[in-house]
This record gives C-alpha cells, structure tokens and sequence, in this order.
C-alpha cells in the first residue's frame, strides 16, 4: 500500500469531503485573483506613500485608506467572496458546478478563529526566531521584525488556506520575501509595496492561469 492510499485510509469522511471541496473551490483561481487585487490595493496606498511628500493630500488619504483596509477588511473579503459566487454562477456553473458550503455554528467558528489566534502567534515566533538566528549580527528595528512576521505568517495563511502546489509557492515565496527585506533593513513603505505587491501580482497571475486553462477545457469535460 502507497503512502497516498494509506493517507486517504486514516481521513475522516469529513477531512475527505473538506479537502475536496477546498480543491473545486479553488480550482478557478477566482479565489485567488481576488486575493492579488486586495493585496495590490495595499500595495498601492502603501507605494503613494513613497511618491508624494507626508504634507500632501495624497499622502494623507493613502494613510487613511490603509488605516481603513486594515480594520475593515472583512469588507472586501466578503464582498470578493460575494462577487465570486455571482461569476460562478452566471458564467461557470457548466463548467465548476454548483457547490453550497455548509455554514458554521458557533463552535465551528469559535475553532476557527482559535486556529487563526494560534497559527498568527506561531508565525510571530517564527518570524522572531529565524530573524534573531539569520540577523544576530546585524541591529534590526521593529519594523524589520513586523515585515518578517507580515511575510511568515501570510505564507503560512496561504498555505494552509489553498493546500495545493500554487499555494505552497506563494506562502513560501511570501515568507522568504519578507525575511529578505526584513534583514536588509527595508523602510516600512518600501518594504510593505515589494511583499504585497510581488505577492498580489504573483496570485492575480496565477489564478488568471488557472481559470484560463479551466475555461479552454473541451465541452465533454464539462459533463
């Protein structure tokens, strides 16, 4: 017996019907282009911060708009989400199908905003250990700590909220991309527009590829 099958051995039927619906929604790269066009909006207000001078206007409505995305960012997952649902179904529903999540209760959603409370304070120790260990020699501010801690624990969110190959190289290219500018001591700004923007630009492609190949697949496929 291979490892793959003594793998599908030790699942629960609800780790199997999970992982299979995580693959059918992601398998358009919908999710994904959502999350490049969110994360190059935060790019973007971060990158006028490096163009125009703190005094202007500019300037000050970036700052708010980041201020804003930050504590409202439910507000445009949901809403991708929303959009995403409308796409599928007036455009891809011959092709993905139809599939109704089931909505979590309270217990459900008490375990998974533990999971994100955990998995955030994992990341922030990891970011702390590889940054003191790779950085010892060199005098790193906090700003250098919370870039490393944003690129780690994004790829680790990315990683395990996708679970596929695309995933993987995204989350690990996120951490490692923050780890980078975090030990060459990068200024908040410039080092906030490279990582979301790199990364937003990485998902937006390849979801874009993803939903490509899905749209080009033959009409017996779709059956």
């Amino acid at each position: 017996m291979n490892d793959t099958s003594s793998r599908l051995l030790e699942e629960t039927p609800e780790q199997i019907a999970g992982r299979l619906m995580q693959k059918a929604h992601n398998q358009d790269g919908l999710p994904e282009i959502a999350t490049g066009l969110i994360l190059l909006t935060f790019a973007g207000l971060y990158g006028l911060q490096l163009v125009f001078q703190p005094s202007s206007a500019v300037y000050k409505t970036s700052s708010y708009g980041v201020l804003a995305m930050m504590f409202l960012l439910l507000i445009p997952i949901y809403g991708s989400q929303w959009v995403i649902k409308k796409i599928r179904m007036r455009y891809l529903i011959g092709k993905v199908g139809y599939v109704k999540l089931k909505p979590l209760n309270r217990k459900q959603s008490g375990r998974l905003i533990g999971v994100v409370v955990v998995a955030a304070v994992v990341a922030a120790a990891l970011a702390a250990a590889l940054v003191y260990i790779i950085g010892s020699k060199h005098h790193l501010s906090l700003w250098s700590w919370i870039l490393a801690g944003d690129g780690i624990s994004g790829g680790m969110l990315a990683c395990v909220g996708g679970r596929s190959i695309r995933y993987f190289i995204a989350g690990g290219s996120m951490a490692a991309i923050g780890i980078v500018l975090a030990l060459r001591g990068t200024s908040p700004n410039t080092g906030l527009t490279i990582l979301f923007g790199f990364i937003g630009l990485f998902c937006l492609f390849s979801g874009s590829i993803a939903l490509s190949i899905l749209l080009r697949e033959p009409a017996e496929s779709e059956q």
